[in-house]
């Protein structure tokens, strides 16, 4: 975004150098035989052209240059900055922006200015003899006229890189893809330009309407043929996007890869995603805001039919938005702070509506029709990606989780305990953590094994609570036992974590009902014995390290009267207690 202070010099130059430059020219310039019906037909045919610019990176191209060097050479500079200013004009009115980017009439102004005033003064060094309708006798006459249109190229795309990068701040290369478009643009015009001058000096005005029309048709055809062109790549930028969502495997990759590409395949201020959730309201899950000026934030919701996109969800039906006020009235709360192009659509698997996408644009008219068409194909991609990847992690969850507590299983445990030693000794240091109900096969007799089984669920429960670490491995290692990894714990912070889990155990009684004896509620005292290992300090590798935690369980807690937790370290320095 450009800030206030640049848009003030803007304007302020445009204001000292525009009109008092157009005045000292328009003083120099003899206008007495001046042919006002060729110069109107010169001026609508420098309109028409201007009509179907080509937008190759937001920039326009067309055939203009070509219609300038004719009208310059017989109607001299002044002439030539009016009319160029009157098609300019035409081309901002096209891309139609808002109040804030008034700066860019004058901007423009100043611009093509430049570029006019130093084609004319490279032409002039020529110091070429005769009048217009010599133009093009002999070869130093040839040269000038090239040596004029090819500053005008380079001049457009020096001003065009110098503006982008340092009123845009954006690092765009010179040899971008409009650099070669308008490069073509400008050789292709030039012998249809010099033609247009030769049949001028023959048969008048007339030359205007039979080279003009080559002229427009060509623009026309080449600006179809570029949005035909760059729909394609669109095309093949979807299917490759489509080809990396069907291998994700993984819910959050696969939403975070989706925003990721679609803010890449169509220009995005910002981009919002909802989730319906048990089909009664919208929940944001993802979004996209790299200006941080949207006031909402993930987690927050709204109801079917609130907002722009609770009114999609409603009708099921996508909008495409070209300005503010046509759907401001619809944002719910406060709309986003400059945004003008709106494109909001459901995403769809089953014909059922399972999240709603919404894309914002601080330019007005951005977003075409073929482009709503390629994010709706990129979003039913997604749609189905997502549903293998949930898939995936619900059979990947039904072999790493225990299904009576949620908790990581044996096999869980075991492998990840193994990866992280696999790559050779780790170096930050491990600790693992072995926990045994006590005597809780009293309680599956006593109670019955449903009895057991809140027992395990709560334990798992409170268990879950208290381990605040996102590295950690809960698992239940079998039966009673339960087991936790601790990466990059050392001794110290794992007795103090084993603490606060036996705690968390004997803190509460447990409240089940007795099975046995018509489901009778009974409120259970659990104990649970703890033991701890830790790699370095005791332990070597992954199996010393299970075998020492064990062993700190049975010998140091469950042989020592149960109900309390055991460091393995402690047991070496009283080795001739420990039974063989």
């Amino acid at each position: 975004m450009v800030n206030s202070s640049k848009k003030r010099w803007i304007w302020a130059a445009w204001a000292i150098i525009w009109p008092a430059s157009l005045f000292l020219i328009y003083q120099q310039t003899n206008l007495d035989n001046l042919k006002w019906l060729d110069l109107g037909a010169f001026t609508a045919l420098a309109i028409i052209v201007a009509l179907f610019p080509i937008m190759v990176n937001q920039i326009p191209v067309f055939f203009l240059n070509g219609i300038t060097l004719v009208i310059y050479l017989n109607f001299g500079l002044f002439v030539e900055l009016i009319i160029t200013t009157i098609s300019v004009t035409i081309v901002l009115l096209q891309v139609r922006k808002t109040k804030k980017d008034l700066f860019r009439i004058p901007l423009n102004y100043l611009m093509f200015f430049l570029m006019s005033v130093s084609a004319a003064g490279v032409y002039n060094l020529f110091d070429l003899p005769g009048d217009a309708s010599q133009a093009l006798e002999t070869p130093m006459h040839i040269i000038g006229i090239l040596a004029y249109s090819m500053t005008l190229f380079m001049m457009n795309h020096i001003l065009i890189t110098l503006t982008r990068r340092y009123i845009y701040g954006k690092r765009d290369k010179f040899f971008e893809r409009s650099f070669f478009w308008e490069f073509m643009t400008t050789i292709y015009i030039l012998p249809a330009a010099l033609l247009l001058h030769l049949l001028y000096h023959q048969i008048g005005a007339v030359a205007v309407i039979f080279i003009g029309f080559s002229i427009v048709s060509t623009s026309y055809i080449l600006r179809l043929y570029y949005r035909s062109s760059n729909m394609n790549e669109h095309l093949r930028n979807v299917s490759e996007v489509g080809h990396e969502l069907t291998a994700q495997l993984n819910v959050k990759e696969t939403l975070d890869l989706f925003m990721e590409r679609i803010v890449s395949v169509v220009p995005a201020d910002q981009a919002y995603l909802y989730d319906v959730t048990n089909g009664e309201e919208l929940k944001l899950i993802r979004l996209y805001d790299p200006k941080k000026l949207s006031f909402y934030q993930k987690g927050d919701r709204m109801k079917k039919g609130e907002g722009v996109a609770g009114l999609v969800w409603k009708k099921g039906v996508g909008v495409r938005y070209g300005k503010r006020r046509q759907w401001v009235d619809k944002w719910k709360v406060i709309a986003p702070a400059d945004s003008e192009s709106l494109m909001c659509l459901p995403i769809e698997r089953d014909n059922e509506i399972i999240g709603i996408l919404v894309i914002l644009s601080e330019q007005r008219n951005i977003y075409e029709k073929y482009q709503f068409m390629l994010i709706e194909l990129l979003a039913n991609f997604m749609a189905v990606s997502l549903l293998n990847a949930q898939h995936y992690e619900q059979t990947k969850q039904i072999g790493e989780r225990c299904a009576l507590t949620g908790l990581y299983n044996y096999r869980y445990f075991d492998d990840a305990l193994k990866g992280l030693f696999q790559e050779g000794a780790p170096k930050k240091p491990v600790s693992l953590i072995m926990m045994d109900l006590d005597h809780f096969k009293q309680v599956n007799d006593t109670y019955g094994h449903e009895a057991g089984n809140d027992v395990l669920r709560e334990v798992a429960a409170r268990l879950r609570q208290e381990i605040g670490d996102d590295d950690a491995i809960l698992a239940r290692y079998g039966g009673e036992e339960f087991a936790v990894i601790l990466p990059n714990c050392d001794s110290i912070r794992a007795a103090e974590v084993a603490d606060l889990l036996w705690h968390s155990i004997i803190a509460q009684p447990f409240h089940t009902k007795n099975t046995l004896d018509s489901d009778q509620n009974v409120s259970l005292k659990m104990t649970v014995s703890v033991g701890v290992a830790s790699y370095p300090e005791n332990s070597e590798d992954d199996l010393e390290l299970v075998r020492h935690a064990d062993r700190a369980m049975y010998v140091g807690a469950k042989q020592k009267g149960r109900n309390r937790v055991s460091i393995y370290h402690e047991l070496n320095q009283k080795t001739e207690n420990i039974p063989s």
